[in-house]
């Protein structure tokens, strides 16, 4: 299936469009062949009539037929014919090419006129004449005509071989098929003589093949044609939706003011525009707001927790030793600590929002810094078997106070989320200008439906947000975002052995 909206509206304006062509293409084809043959209907006809009207021997009848073809554009001789008979039903010419199949008693001749009044019937051709007929006899009197002096009869001026004059032709236009051939028949009948003049339709066929063979050819340079106009004309109606695409692409926490204009755009883009400029102003208000209150609440709540930790620490130092006093107050502290820990973590996530979280490189030994953090495992968790394959000396520029976190966050989620007898592998691989710093574990496993939310913040695996493990449920939120900070980032998979992996990657 062809994804792209252009395409589709390109590929279907070509077909349309050759549809219509096609279509187009053959109706005129039609309609040119259907004229030819009116036209070839209109030829005969008028020739046969010509032809009845005047009398040759068979030399003329000869020659008038290839006459015939050369003014019909036939050029096959074979795809005209020509027959003529008497007024008996005599054959006086017949073409060589006449095929047995068209009997000429069998065709649908016209009946023959009767003579006109005082006309003597035409003689017979004489081939040893020479051509010449006798005038015409004139015409008896009318009876009650005024008697005048008789004018002296004038000699009748006739071109040769044109019959005397007598009723006008009978015509009529006839289609047999004869063999593999279609004729279309001229049939003409007067007093004297009937004339039969066929042509095959397949003499249209030479040109309706090079008609057919031109829109052939011009078909596809058309669809082309029509395929080029409709992706540069389609590029240019998405415009409007590459700058939204473009737009929404480069939108951050830090891009939110971004607005595109819609000045010189069509009505319904312009419409779209100023709807996805209004959405945008409303995120960056309401993002504003909740990035204003959680650094105000943290900020506001960084003092007063601070101030009353040391009093209950105060507090502690002052009553007995082991007493129930002393335990309720310890547990007092726990709660302040969490809250505080909550707040500086909330204050570095609204920072890492406004894009103020700044980063104070400096050369920061990772071999050692792990190394560290595996030995420190060991003690923390001697329950499981805690590995490491670490290479030496590798050295980054990196904020020595935030990165330890997130190394510190990656472990302890792999001592928290572990089975009884379970282990832990630290490892670390170089990379194309990256260090990758892998955390595995082995895990109880983590549901398909909660792997998707392991970033979201204040997200804990644990459904009731129970004590039985620590946390808060942002440190794999703020983990990702120093990473970030550092040009890194943070990976989550899961094995089908359940086995956790989290890939910490840095730049070199």
């Amino acid at each position: 299936m062809i994804h792209s909206f252009r395409l589709r509206l390109t590929l279907f304006s070509a077909l349309i469009s050759g549809l219509v062509l096609s279509a187009f293409g053959l109706t005129t084809w039609l309609l040119i062949r259907g004229s030819r043959v009116e036209r070839i209907d209109r030829d005969v006809i008028t020739q046969a009539e010509r032809e009845s009207q005047r009398t040759r021997d068979t030399a003329d009848w000869q020659r008038t037929e290839t006459n015939m073809a050369s003014e019909a554009g036939i050029r096959d001789k074979g795809d005209m014919l020509l027959l003529v008979e008497d007024g008996a039903g005599n054959v006086v010419y017949r073409s060589q090419d006449w095929p047995a199949s068209l009997v000429a008693e069998q065709l649908p001749w016209p009946p023959q006129p009767a003579p006109r009044q005082g006309a003597e019937p035409p003689p017979r051709p004489n081939p040893d004449a020479t051509g010449a007929e006798p005038p015409p006899r004139p015409a008896p009197d009318r009876p009650g005509a005024a008697r005048g002096p008789r004018p002296q009869p004038q000699p009748l001026r006739e071109r040769p071989g044109s019959a005397p004059p007598g009723s006008p032709p009978v015509s009529r236009i006839a289609m047999q098929l004869a063999g593999e051939r279609h004729w279309h028949i001229g049939l003409a009948s007067t007093d004297h003589s009937r004339v039969a003049v066929a042509v095959d339709t397949a003499s249209v066929d030479p040109d309706m093949q090079g008609i057919l063979r031109a829109f052939l050819v011009a078909l596809p340079l058309c669809l082309v044609l029509i395929g080029l106009g409709g992706w540069s004309f389609s590029g240019r109606a998405l415009r409007p939706l590459r700058k939204l695409t473009v737009t929404a692409r480069q939108i951050t926490a830090e891009g939110l003011d971004q607005r595109i204009s819609s000045q010189g755009e069509d009505r319904e883009f312009a419409e779209l525009i100023v709807v996805f400029n209004g959405m945008l102003e409303r995120l960056e208000r309401s993002f504003r707001q909740a990035r204003r209150f959680s650094a105000d609440a943290a900020h506001e709540l960084k003092t007063p927790l601070a101030i009353l930790q040391g009093q209950i620490e105060q507090a502690i130092h002052a009553v007995e030793d082991g007493s129930a006093m002393q335990a309720e107050l310890t547990g007092i502290l726990d709660e302040v600590r969490r809250l505080s820990t909550i707040s500086s973590k909330l204050m570095l996530l609204s920072q890492a929002d406004a894009g103020n979280l700044r980063i104070h490189a400096q050369s920061f030994n990772l071999s050692k810094a792990l190394a560290d953090l595996v030995e420190d495992t060991i003690m923390l968790a001697p329950h499981l078997l805690v590995t490491g394959d670490i290479q030496p000396g590798l050295t980054i520029r990196a904020d020595a106070s935030l990165l330890p976190q997130v190394l510190h966050n990656l472990i302890s989620n792999a001592i928290k989320y572990n089975v009884d007898h379970g282990w832990i592998r630290i490892s670390t691989a170089l990379r194309p200008k990256q260090i990758e710093v892998l955390v595995a574990n082995s895990s109880p496993g983590i549901p398909s439906a909660e792997r998707s939310r392991i970033f979201d913040r204040f997200f804990r695996a644990d459904p009731a947000r129970g004590r039985k493990i620590e946390g808060v449920g942002l440190g794999l939120s703020v983990s990702r975002e120093i990473a970030r900070a550092h040009s890194g980032d943070i990976t989550f998979s899961v094995d089908p052995e359940d086995i956790v992996r989290f890939s910490l990657l840095l730049p070199v």
